[in-house]
């Protein structure tokens, strides 16, 4: 298999990037981040033969649009630790949010001979191109939140139909005579246009419920840039019964809304989300705000199942052109009164870790190895 010969000006090491926080607004917390879980080496039967192709360490590159935030952060590490897991190596490319750098950072990928190239946040319209040259070139590819549908790629989702449509549900429930909505999301990246599908769908079918307007930023500082629109927000709307609900896409917008949210004394106010972190868990325990539920999925799992599709298709394998993550809805009714870690989150809400999927054996088998 190929090797990484010289440092790449262009690369970002994995650690670098996971130990990189500065440019989000946080709050503070003694939860414990999750690492990706790992299939048992226990359960692996002594006769499992390890697939030629994968026996050697194979070069893994992360192409990814943006770099910053928690859910990427946890993502990654899913990603980091599953490929050490399988013994390869692993390079991540940081585009910046610079959709013509991430084409560039995929051509340099492949002139680098990495045997898998996974893709984080890409678009049909600018990575079309860059990618069909690694499929030509043999390398692997699995693609995670992007809209590439070339052939020969494996794309891993979240189901957003499922995190948009369960934090919906969860809103009409609650609300049931309707309510005045403010979303934080950005059209123009793959995941949040589904959500924002879906949420036009629930407006039109539910009348009672309406669209205040639509926030949100995407930048290095989402968290606090969200912050300032939030604010400004609060105090165009502010009367109790103006908002009655802010319902986020991603963690970086709902971690903006609450600081504004406290800042402004408005606890009348529920906050709903996309995407559930360590950083956004203590929320729910926080009297400055009313976070009442997240509709996610574990982003370490994400990462370890991108990767693992890798390796089951350098083996030779199919797992089909599309996998998707199937959400939780996580309720701060069904939190305990006491703060918990992240790492225990799975035992308030079982579903939080009943994400399944089917390997095979021989990935247990080559973990067991390393």
């Amino acid at each position: 298999m190929s090797r990484w010969r010289t440092a790449l000006a262009l690369v970002v090491p994995a650690a670098l990037l996971l130990s990189a926080c500065t440019s989000e607004q946080g709050t503070s917390s003694s939860t414990t981040p999750a690492a990706a879980p790992t299939t048992a080496a226990a359960t692996v039967a002594p006769d499992v033969e390890i697939p030629a192709a994968v026996a050697e360490p194979l070069d893994v590159a992360l192409v990814t649009r943006i770099t910053t935030g928690s859910w990427y952060e946890t993502y990654a590490r899913g990603v980091e630790s599953q490929v050490e897991a399988l013994g390869g190596t692993l390079q991540v490319y940081d585009s910046g949010n610079d959709l013509a750098k991430m084409a560039s950072n995929v051509d340099t990928a492949v002139n680098a001979g990495v045997d898998v190239l996974l893709v984080n946040n890409g678009t049909a319209e600018a990575l079309d191109g860059p990618v069909q040259k690694a499929l030509d070139a043999g390398i692997t590819v699995v693609t995670y939140d992007s809209d590439l549908t070339l052939d020969g790629i494996t794309a891993i989702n979240q189901d957003d139909d499922a995190l948009a449509g369960n934090g919906l549900e969860a809103i009409k429930a609650d609300h049931p005579d309707g309510a005045k909505i403010v979303v934080l999301s950005v059209a123009g990246y793959p995941p949040l246009d589904r959500r924002l599908a879906v949420v036009d769908e629930f407006l039109a079918a539910n009348p009672s419920f309406t669209k205040v307007t639509t926030a949100g930023v995407v930048s290095g500082n989402a968290a606090l840039d969200t912050q300032a629109q939030v604010d400004a927000l609060l105090k165009q709307y502010p009367d109790e019964g103006q908002i009655d609900v802010i319902w986020s896409h991603w963690n970086e917008f709902t971690r903006g809304a609450f600081e504004a949210l406290k800042a402004a004394g408005r606890t009348d106010v529920q906050v709903y989300s996309v995407d559930l972190t360590d950083q956004e868990l203590p929320y729910f325990w926080d009297a400055g705000t009313d976070f009442v539920a997240a509709s996610a999925t574990n982003p370490a799992t994400v990462g370890q199942w991108q990767t693992r599709l890798a390796y089951q298709k350098v083996a030779g394998e199919d797992p089909g052109a599309s996998v998707e993550v199937t959400p939780a809805l996580v309720r701060s009714s069904d939190l305990p009164d006491a703060a918990i870690e992240f790492s225990a989150l799975a035992d308030a809400v079982p579903a939080w870790s009943q994400a399944e999927h089917e390997w095979p054996q021989w990935i247990a088998a080559l973990e067991a190895q390393h």
